[in-house]
């Protein structure tokens, strides 16, 4: 048994290095190439393949022209030749040379020869264009509309604006994802993909997108939010007005949404809170009133629906008290009234 509980212990940690080895391999294989920080001159499309894990999108492999304008270290220079300026500067280098032979000497200037020879092909590289690879993500209907097919030639402006329609893809399925955990409104949304790190400009086309999509609805949205908010939390009108305006739906959408909502339904609501507190309330009857009265206010009921729920509340405790009364009397009486000589027989 002993022998079988090892190895389940070591089969799970066995199951869970290869979890963590696949989540590493896949966050490998979605690490993007570094960014091209120099100028670029223009691209041409090397290959385009399918993205294997999301659908509709597709990896295209470019070749990057840049400009390789960088000026060569000339310290390193010195290193690679095992000869430093510094020591040709004060001399170090001549007074160990002095004993040398002629021999030696030779392979010193040869050597100093291929250094200089070395230095300026290097100059020369770095001062001439470089092509760079790099992959881009895009989706089929960019793939579609700018006709990215193998050896597809592009500008510098083309680079640039394929680089932000990369950009504004990424935001699309970002928002996505947010709103598959809760819906938000348009000004909501925007503010997230912010804090994401994304343009202005990104974020206000990605919004454009989902809105064109009727992904996103402000209408509709305050619409529901204004009835969950009504019969599921228990808010007035006045309340869910405020929360609606600070999500940023625009105000002609607020009036609608609130003037949709059922009366009879938020009347309803603001009763039963107005029992519920009042039964914890403690005071005169004028007092509890006020307290009851404070907190329905507050949570943006109306003056008139929040009196009527305070009335209600009252008479029914008052309702409630009586009966009590009369069933304990009920429980004390034995048939017989002593006032009156009254008797039940």
């Amino acid at each position: 048994m002993f022998e079988r509980r090892a190895g389940t212990a070591r089969g799970t940690v066995n199951n869970k290095r290869k979890k963590k080895a696949g989540r590493g391999r896949q966050q490998e294989e979605e690490k993007k190439p570094a960014e091209i920080a120099a100028p670029v001159v223009g691209a041409e499309v090397s290959g385009v393949d399918p993205h294997p894990r999301k659908a509709g999108m597709y990896r295209i492999t470019l070749f990057v022209t840049v400009e390789g304008k960088v000026e060569p270290d000339s310290d390193s220079l010195d290193e690679d030749s095992g000869y430093s300026s510094s020591d040709a500067a004060n001399g170090t280098m001549g007074n160990l040379f002095d004993d040398w032979n002629s021999e030696v000497d030779a392979l010193i200037a040869e050597a100093k020869t291929a250094a200089e020879e070395k230095s300026g092909s290097v100059l020369k590289d770095q001062f001439e264009d470089t092509r760079l690879e790099t992959i881009i993500t895009v989706h089929e209907d960019t793939l579609v509309g700018w006709r990215l097919l193998k050896g597809r030639k592009l500008t510098a402006e083309e680079y640039d604006e394929l680089k932000r329609e990369e950009r504004k893809e990424e935001a699309y399925r970002s928002a996505l994802q947010m709103l598959e955990t809760k819906a938000r409104t348009t000004a909501e949304l925007a503010r997230a993909l912010k804090r994401k790190g994304y343009e202005a400009d990104v974020a206000a086309a990605c919004v454009d997108r989902l809105r064109e999509r009727r992904v996103i609805d402000d209408a509709a949205y305050a619409k529901r939010f204004a009835e969950q908010r009504v019969a599921g939390h228990r808010k007035g009108r006045m309340l869910i007005r405020q929360e609606l305006l600070q999500r940023g739906v625009a105000r002609s959408e607020v009036d609608s949404a609130i003037g949709g909502l059922d009366s009879n339904v938020e009347q309803e609501a603001a009763n039963q809170l107005a029992s519920k507190k009042w039964q914890s309330t403690k005071g005169e009857i004028r007092e509890r009133k006020m307290k009851v009265m404070g907190m329905l206010l507050r949570r943006g009921y109306s003056n008139s629906v929040a009196r009527e729920a305070v009335n209600l509340a009252a008479e029914a405790a008052a309702q409630e008290a009586a009966d009590e009364s009369y069933e304990e009397w009920q429980d004390g009486y034995d048939g017989t009234d002593d006032r009156f000589g009254y008797t039940d027989d």
